[in-house]
């Protein structure tokens, strides 16, 4: 027995409408509801029985009702096609109260009970999460190029900084070794010596954004460092911000960088600052913590043990729980655009965990912000190897070709090693200074080469050098040493690595370490 053709044809349009991926809903004139499918139940959580007869307007949301209206009758008036990618995205209003937002497309169906709406509606809620996805990586691949540019520009930046840093330095050692000791003129060059020193340390602080220089950990007592930037906050922060400070005793040394800590209290200071725009206090604890093993057992990140507890407190605007859930994220701000770059606490989160710390952070709206680092412990003492060295030692007659692009460093670089008691030949040219050693191979003791030079670099030059007279001592000065690793300057002859500017002590120093290790090479050979 056949089945009837148009029964047939009624269940495989039955089946297809029920199948549809989009929702299929179909409304009379007068806007009720006559058809929907099982997209559409799960799209706006109703049974179909509930639907069936009840007018459109239960799937739209209230504030958008009456335009809805106008749009309805405006569509019947002029009843024609609109297909999806033309519809129009809306948002429907679900029976729990939830709005999603949807696209329509609307087909008008011409029978002989009247005309009927045929609306295919498509859940793009998906859509819209993922095309904010990728406008929100794209905003942060623009930061990120951003960044590196700025970081390109700053490591260029502190190299030439580093040169006048390295003039300053150079002339007023020699100064102060023209004069006595005693008197006002000595101790304006201390401080001018001190000056030069927390210029050297801007440029570490330029270099380590920019992704120039290593993190190099040291036993460090964290209450000079909170106490050098606590002055530094003092003259760089509004007058109308009261800093307090507060440096318990007993706080253990930890392992650490000095310069990322100087990043780490800097960023949680201005961005204190910024919360309190019309002024506040901002406070800096330091004390002893010791993490009980019932703590360490609910937190990862920290362990039993001691900690040197750094608490930075401001009586700002505070954040909502929304911000506060964000702010440890790459690129998120809550400052206008172009007054920030969304880094500071993220990158307080980043140098935290570099140094096996944790860092915690209170907020609330209205009642200021308290940001808790965890620096983990050293159980003893140890030298804090940033401690004043002792005087260099000094030469004797030992020659040394000195390789320095700019003349008035070269100058200076020359009278200061004849100062220490070495026979200094000054080079402006790497390449003349490599003629300059092939025509005489043993002439010299020592080479000491800037790295960025035109026409052959530092690393080239040694290389060359190194061909011409294999074991010759050479040691490369640098302020930018961008993808040079201490395996490809030991592979380039290179023995030493300074970063500019060189005090007379390091560079006395570092010559000894060389002329001695020669010597002493030489004699079990």
């Amino acid at each position: 027995m056949s089945l009837d053709p148009r029964l047939a044809s009624e269940r495989r349009l039955r089946a297809a409408v029920e199948s549809s991926p989009s929702g299929i809903l179909m409304t009379d004139a007068e806007g009720r509801i006559v058809l929907v499918n099982r997209e559409v139940e799960r799209l706006f959580g109703y049974p179909r029985e509930e639907l069936l007869g009840k007018s459109v307007d239960v799937l739209v949301p209230s504030h958008a009702r009456e335009p809805h209206a106008g749009l309805r009758r405006g569509f019947l008036a002029d009843a024609k096609i609109r297909a999806m990618g033309h519809g129009r995205e809306l948002y429907g209003l679900r029976k729990d109260g939830i709005e999603v937002p949807i696209e329509i497309g609307l087909t008008p169906v011409h029978t002989e009970e009247g005309m009927f709406v045929v609306s295919s509606i498509v859940d793009i809620g998906a859509r819209k999460e993922a095309e904010a996805e990728r406008r929100r990586l794209e905003d942060q691949l623009r930061q990120a190029q951003k960044l590196e540019a700025i970081g390109t520009l700053a490591g260029g930046i502190a190299h030439d900084f580093n040169n006048l840093l390295g003039a300053i330095v150079g002339y007023a050692e020699l100064i102060g070794n023209a004069v006595k000791e005693e008197g006002r003129v000595h101790e304006d060059l201390r401080d001018l010596l001190k000056a030069a020193d927390r210029g050297r340390r801007l440029v570490e602080h330029i270099l380590t954004f920019s992704r120039r220089q290593e993190v190099a950990r040291r036993p460090v007592a964290l209450s000079g460092v909170v106490q050098e930037v606590a002055k530094l906050l003092r003259v760089t922060l509004p007058a109308s911000i009261e800093i307090r400070l507060l440096v318990h005793p007993g706080v253990p040394q930890v392992l650490a960088d000095t310069t990322s800590i100087h990043q780490v209290l800097m960023n949680l200071g201005t961005n204190a600052a910024h919360a309190m725009p019309t002024g506040g206090t901002l406070s800096i604890l330091l004390e002893p913590f010791y993490v009980r093993d019932s703590m360490a057992r609910s937190r990862t990140d920290l362990r039993e043990g001691p900690y040197a507890l750094m608490v930075v407190t401001d009586t700002g605007t505070g954040m909502d729980p929304e911000t506060r859930s964000r702010v440890f994220e790459p690129f998120f701000t809550t400052r206008l655009p172009g007054t920030g770059t969304g880094l500071g606490l993220a990158m307080v989160h980043g140098l935290m965990r570099d140094h096996d710390g944790a860092v915690d952070l209170e907020s609330e709206l209205g009642r200021g912000t308290t940001v808790r680092c965890f620096f983990p412990g050293l159980t003893t003492e140890m030298e804090d190897v940033e401690r004043p060295g002792a005087i260099a030692p000094r030469g004797n007659g030992m020659r040394i070709l000195l390789v320095e692009d700019e003349p008035q460093l070269a100058s200076i670089g020359a009278r200061r090693l004849d100062l220490l008691g070495y026979r200094a030949t000054p080079e402006t040219s790497s390449v003349h200074a490599l003629e300059t050693l092939r025509a005489n191979p043993e002439r010299f003791d020592v080479v000491i080469t800037d790295f960025s030079m035109p026409r052959m670099d530092g690393l080239a030059l040694a290389r060359k050098m190194s061909a011409i007279r294999p074991g010759l001592p050479i040691i490369l000065v640098t302020g930018y040493a961008e993808g040079v690793t201490e395996s490809e300057a030991a592979a380039s002859g290179v023995r030493l690595v300074l970063r500019k500017p060189v005090t007379l002590d390091q560079l006395g120093e570092a010559v000894h370490h060389l002329v001695t290790e020669r010597s002493q090479g030489t004699t079990s050979a």
